[in-house]
């Protein structure tokens, strides 16, 4: 999945003259381009070109400024309180880290739908890769944590606390690793092609034909529906179970990490249900016509705009819902040399182990 763009095409031929718009859109490491996956002619689409133009380098280069300073934040946090992490506080290191690393590739995409591709193949690559693997990291990382809440629950089970003390990040480098494997396809099959029509290099794939849409779908799948599915699973049983025990104390524990799954839903699955139609009009399941595409064009860059606030939306959730993260917040600053010496002595933290986010806590939950 890339930011979403749109470049026009002329073609001038000896019996006619006419302009019609090349629309190549990336989106779960591979594209939607005319010429690969789709075997129609392409459509005028100066509606959908204009709107990626103005609308995509300018959100891009919000997001990146936004999510970089939020998402350090959060790092700098987590890891000045490295000692005392619980299995939830690292994954959300981890996401945090997942949040930063995606956004660092969105200057690049905003060049390329300003202008076009400067950055050349090998860097192409990479970014198209640590693009996906970002993405599917934080994904996946979300479902671990509502695993573990899972298990501590509904089960009363304590996977990572009673368990190795280095299963928390065994559990971390699965992830990245499977990640990386959905991300082969990009370090494979991407590079910068120049095209003479367009007179301007692009960052693409050359995917044969008849993978193009049944890659796009398996990674839709795996990296998005998946995760999500089993995040919706954990979270509807612990409710459940908390409504029914009465645990009022544990319900507003869970909110904090709760809020966060209900905005990762929330922001991307308008854009994975526009990459579904898409897919399915590239199949043939849907009848293609320059209408539909035009929209469902402008809805990919209208959804992945949301989608891609969300890499900011993590750091303000932290701030405004969890109220051990504003101390830990402040307790950094005053370290750093800011003013608030009186306020750090009256807010000390405890010195037993605790999460650093208080509505996150391990919560072991064997008294239901």
């Amino acid at each position: 999945m890339f930011p979403e763009f749109s470049e026009r095409q002329e073609f001038a031929g000896s019996d006619f003259g006419y302009l019609e718009n090349f629309s190549s859109s990336y989106e779960y490491g591979t594209e939607n381009e005319s010429d690969l996956c789709c075997e129609s002619q392409p459509c005028l689409q100066d509606f959908s070109l204009n709107i990626d133009r103005a609308f995509l380098p300018v959100l891009y280069s919000v997001v990146f400024v936004l999510g970089l300073l939020g998402n350090g934040a959060v790092a700098a946090v987590l890891l000045s309180q490295r000692a005392a992490l619980s299995s939830t506080d690292t994954f959300l290191l981890h996401l945090a880290v997942a949040d930063a690393l995606l956004v660092l590739t969105l200057p690049l995409w905003a060049v390329e739908a300003a202008v076009q591709w400067v950055f050349g193949s090998a860097l192409c690559k990479v970014a198209g890769a640590l693009f996906n693997i970002n993405f599917c990291a934080g994904a996946l990382l979300l479902a671990c944590i509502s695993f573990d809440r899972y298990l501590s629950i509904v089960h009363a089970t304590q996977l990572y606390r009673r368990g190795p003390p280095g299963r928390v990040a065994l559990t971390c480098v699965v992830v990245w690793g499977l990640c990386l494997l959905f991300a082969l396809p990009d370090f494979i099959f991407l590079s910068a092609h120049r095209d003479e029509q367009l007179n301007a290099t692009h960052c693409k794939h050359n995917f044969p034909p008849v993978s193009c849409s049944a890659l796009r779908l398996l990674q839709l799948v795996a990296g998005f529906l998946v995760p999500l599915l089993v995040m919706a699973y954990c979270y509807a049983r612990i409710l459940a179970v908390l409504l029914a025990s009465r645990g009022q104390r544990r319900l507003r524990a869970m909110r904090l990490v709760v809020v966060v799954v209900v905005a990762f839903a929330l922001c991307w699955t308008p854009y994975h249900l526009a990459i579904l139609v898409d897919i399915l009009l590239d199949l043939g399941v849907l009848p293609r016509n320059c209408s539909q595409e035009n929209h469902v064009n402008v809805a990919k860059s209208v959804t992945s705009g949301l989608g891609y606030m969300h890499c900011c939306l993590n750091p303000l959730l932290y701030a405004f819902v969890g109220v051990k993260f504003r101390e830990r917040m402040w307790i950094l600053l005053v370290r750093l040399g800011c003013p608030g010496q009186s306020w750090q002595q009256r807010h000390s933290p405890s010195s037993r182990r605790d999460s650093s986010w208080s509505e996150t806590t391990e919560a072991s939950y064997s008294g239901l």
